[in-house]
C-alpha cells in the first residue's frame, strides 16, 4: 500500500513513560517524512504542549490538539479547524464540577484555566521544554468564572471508578463527547471534535484516502482515528479494548514501538 500520512497519539504512544521522545522514533519518522509521507501528532493536550516534540522531529508537522478540537500547523500559521464546547453545555458541565467539588482544567487556544490541584504545572519533558514552559495557567475558584469563555476542552483527573461515574453522569449532555484519554483522565470536548473527525477533515483537505493512512494510539480517545485509518496500530501498553479494533500491535511506548512498527511496515532498516 502506498501510504501518504501517518498520525500518532502523543502520551503513552509517541513518547516514552518518562515523557521523552525516543531517538528511534525520531529516526523512523524523519525517514518516512523524507519519503514524502505527511506526519501528524494527534494529542489530547493543547497543541502548544506537543510543539516541543514536533520541534525535536523537525519538518512540516501538523498538530491535532485537544482530542480533535483543533487542527493547526503552527509552523505555517494555519488553523484548519477549531471546535469550541457549546456555551450551554459548558455551563452545565462546569456547574456539575462545582456541585461535586471537582478540580478541573479548561483549555483555550493559547492557555488554560484551572481549579484546585490542577493549577500545578505538569512535568512535561523534552529536549526543549522552554518551548511550552510559558503556557499560561490562570487559577479560578469555580467553573462559573469561565462559563462564558471560549473553551476547547475540560479535563478532570481521578481514580478510574470515580471517573467512570462522572463520564456516565455527563455522557448525555447535549453537544459534547466525554472520553477517557488515560486511565486517570477524562476529557470533555465538543461533539464535533474527536481525533477521528479531525483526521478525516485534514485528510480531505490533503486529498488523502483513509486507506492511505496509518494511525497509532493506545487509549479510548484514539479509537475514532484508529477506526478511520486504513492501517491501525495499538501500542503493547494500550488498552485491551483498543487492541481489538486495531490491525496490529507494536511494542510499548518505552520500547520505541512507533519506530518498530514503521520499520516493519516500510522496511526502514532500523532493526
Amino acid at each position: 500500500m502506498d501510504y501518504k500520512l501517518v498520525v500518532c497519539d502523543c502520551d503513552n504512544t509517541l513518547i516514552d513513560s518518562k515523557g521523552y521522545l525516543p531517538k528511534d522514533n525520531i529516526k523512523a519518522i524523519r525517514q518516512i517524512m523524507d519519503k514524502g509521507i505527511k506526519f501528524v501528532i494527534a494529542s489530547g493536550r493543547n497543541d502548544l504542549l506537543v510543539l516541543d516534540y514536533a520541534d525535536e522531529i523537525g519538518g512540516d508537522i501538523t498538530l491535532i490538539g485537544c482530542n480533535g478540537a483543533t487542527i493547526r500547523n503552527l509552523y505555517k500559521g494555519i488553523t484548519y479547524k477549531k471546535e469550541l464546547i457549546p456555551k450551554d453545555s459548558l455551563k452545565t458541565i462546569l456547574n456539575y464540577f462545582d456541585r461535586h467539588n471537582l478540580d478541573f482544567k479548561a483549555y483555550t487556544i493559547d492557555g488554560s484555566y484551572a481549579k484546585g490541584a490542577l493549577t500545578r504545572r505538569f512535568s512535561f519533558s523534552g529536549n526543549n521544554y522552554e518551548v511550552v514552559k510559558d503556557f499560561e495557567i490562570i487559577p479560578v475558584n469555580s467553573g462559573k468564572e469561565i462559563e462564558d469563555f471560549d473553551i476547547l476542552k475540560l479535563v478532570i483527573l481521578g481514580e478510574k471508578a470515580e471517573l467512570t461515574k462522572t463520564q456516565a453522569d455527563l455522557k448525555n449532555t447535549k453537544g459534547v463527547n466525554v472520553v477517557f484519554s488515560s486511565p486517570i483522565c477524562v476529557d470533555t470536548i465538543s461533539e464535533k471534535a474527536s481525533k477521528g473527525l479531525a483526521l478525516a477533515a485534514f485528510a480531505e483537505i490533503m486529498n488523502i484516502k483513509p486507506s492511505e493512512i496509518i494511525a497509532f494510539g493506545d487509549s479510548e480517545n484514539d479509537l475514532s482515528m484508529l477506526q478511520y485509518a486504513g492501517l491501525s496500530v495499538c501500542m503493547e501498553n494500550g488498552e485491551a479494548e483498543v487492541k481489538k479494533h486495531c490491525t496490529m500491535t507494536t511494542k510499548t511506548n518505552s520500547e520505541a514501538g512507533v519506530a518498530w512498527a514503521l520499520d516493519k511496515i516500510f522496511g526502514l532498516g532500523l532493526y
